[in-house]
């Protein structure tokens, strides 16, 4: 076992090797926060433009992690590296969990591998992932040694649950359910011993303390309640969340394969459920039916718990079927699998091109230039977007492409106005006067948009870099009375900024 959990975390590491920046969503901004993190206080242009803001915020994981390593090695080999960490662990943690909860090795938690490259992680969502695999790892470490090992189990526990805090608290909350759910059936197990009940209730409270004393004095406790709930359907069709990537079809069909697989075990009582693990089961899918889609900042919220729900589908169900059962389900998983990752991997290499072009494109900009972003949407260009390379978006239908320009100020040393610097979210806040030019852009506009003049103000911005420039019918002579085309690839084109685009 030890031997195919090697292989399959080779193979899950293998489209890395492809591209040296992933298309992951907000990845690029991750990794342009740990440089301005890394070098700003001593690059006297970043300097200029960002600030260090550290204080307690839950959601710190890649911005202690990636700093310390861009120190030692070149940016796009820590990120991946941290990238590679970050898709491993869930994998490894629902191994762990399952060989703790069962007490037996199985396959069927390496079958997690197929939904190891989820929305979640094609979104950037690095924080919240890896804080996945660290609650199973945690909820394993706690069941396999709270009853042998009861004070180095709660320490551990404890060091572990402010980890995950500064990791992120989704992934906190995933770890008090399960630790939740083993401790209710020792509690009903002993319910006529008081001692031992209020023994075991007691040893859960370090695991709490410290975490919410230290979310009470985070910038996130003092902040408004808004939340956004998402409606019935689309709730219900966010459950392919942990199967999506670029191939809509075969996401279904993984779904379906995997679902039906269980339901097939349940139905001929080939499939095993300890109290616990069923009970995490439940506890967790009725926190995915209760949830807001954004509640204080962050958004996707119930989404992310379909991917915690995913993984303890590996973790949580053991089935136990024939052995010539078990081979062909075996061989059908690794052919799926292997679909899988080959789709990954093809969609990976593909992105090579467009990281080429927008280092191209961007290859003029001079370090300390203002770039404000634009971008050919697939409203604006539906053939162009179907039949484009499938890194841009995933099947779902939602686009990765938007922080692509990040790599201005990871290379350039340029300003572009997009950078998360949410001060309850992120320790490091914007400038001014690059702070009001953020505002001032607000979000990536359309084409369309700019080519109306004065719906957007370009004033104060050197360049402009519009994405998915080989949309855009007309591209060089777009805007042409208030930008001057420099370059043009597929994938953006850059403009210089006429003085006349200045609106008063």
């Amino acid at each position: 076992m030890k031997w195919a959990l090697a292989a399959l975390c080779l193979i899950l590491l293998a489209p890395l090797a492809l591209v040296d920046v992933p298309p992951l969503l907000d990845y690029p901004n991750h990794l342009a926060r740990a440089t301005v993190l890394a070098f700003g206080g001593s690059d006297p242009i970043l300097s200029k433009m960002y600030a260090p803001h550290w204080t307690i915020i839950p959601n710190l994981g890649t911005d202690l992690i990636l700093p310390p390593l861009l120190q030692i090695l070149p940016v796009h080999v820590a990120g991946r590296i941290v990238v590679g960490i970050v898709i491993l662990l869930p994998v490894i943690g629902t191994v762990a969990y399952s060989r703790a909860t069962f007490g037996t090795r199985s396959a069927w938690p390496f079958a997690s591998g197929l939904i190891a490259y989820n929305a979640t992680v094609l979104l950037g969502f690095l924080n919240f992932v890896a804080a996945i695999g660290i609650a199973l790892l945690l909820a394993a470490s706690w069941i396999a040694w709270r009853e042998q090992y009861p004070r180095s189990t709660v320490a551990l526990a404890a060091i572990g649950s402010v980890a995950l805090f500064f990791c992120h608290l989704v992934g906190l909350v995933f770890f008090y359910l399960l630790t939740a759910a083993y401790e209710m059936e020792l509690l009903w197990f002993h319910r006529g011993r008081r001692n031992v009940v209020l023994m075991r209730l007691v040893a859960v409270l370090p695991l709490m303390a410290v975490p919410l004393g230290l979310y009470l004095s985070s910038a996130l406790a003092p902040m408004a309640t808004e939340t956004e709930f998402t409606p019935i359907a689309e709730k219900t069709r966010q459950l392919l969340f942990p199967f999506a990537n670029y191939n809509l079809p075969l996401d279904i069909a993984t779904g379906c394969i995997v679902v039906g697989f269980l339901i097939a075990c349940v139905a001929t009582r080939r499939c095993r459920v300890t109290p616990s693990s069923g009970l995490a089961l439940l506890l967790v899918a009725g926190l995915y039916l209760v949830s807001p889609f954004a509640f204080k900042g962050t958004f996707f919220l119930d989404t992310r718990i379909t991917i915690m729900l995913a993984f303890l589908l590996f973790a949580a169900v053991l089935p136990t079927l024939p052995r010539l059962a078990t081979y062909s389900a075996v061989m059908i998983f690794i052919a799926l699998f292997s679909i899988r990752i080959a789709v990954v991997g093809s969609a990976w290499y593909g992105h090579r091109h467009d990281i080429a072009g927008i280092r191209a494109a961007i290859a003029t900009v001079e370090p300390g230039a203002r770039v404000v972003i634009a971008s050919v949407s697939p409203e604006e260009a539906p053939a162009y977007w179907r039949d484009g390379p499938s890194s841009r978006m995933i099947s779902y239908g939602i686009r990765v492409d938007y922080h692509l320009p990040a790599l201005l100020l990871i290379e350039r040393r340029a300003f572009w106005p997009f950078l998360f610097d949410n001060p309850s979210q992120q320790p490091v806040v914007t400038l001014e006067p690059y702070r009001a030019l953020a505002d001032r852009a607000g979000s990536i506009a359309d084409s369309g948009a700019l080519a109306v003049p004065g719906k957007v103000d370009l004033c104060g911005f050197d360049y402009l870099l519009l994405l998915e420039a080989g949309g855009e019918r007309d591209v060089m002579h777009f805007a042409a009375d208030r930008l001057l085309p420099l370059f043009q690839s597929d994938i953006a084109a850059l403009y210089r900024v006429r003085p006349a685009a200045c609106t008063p």
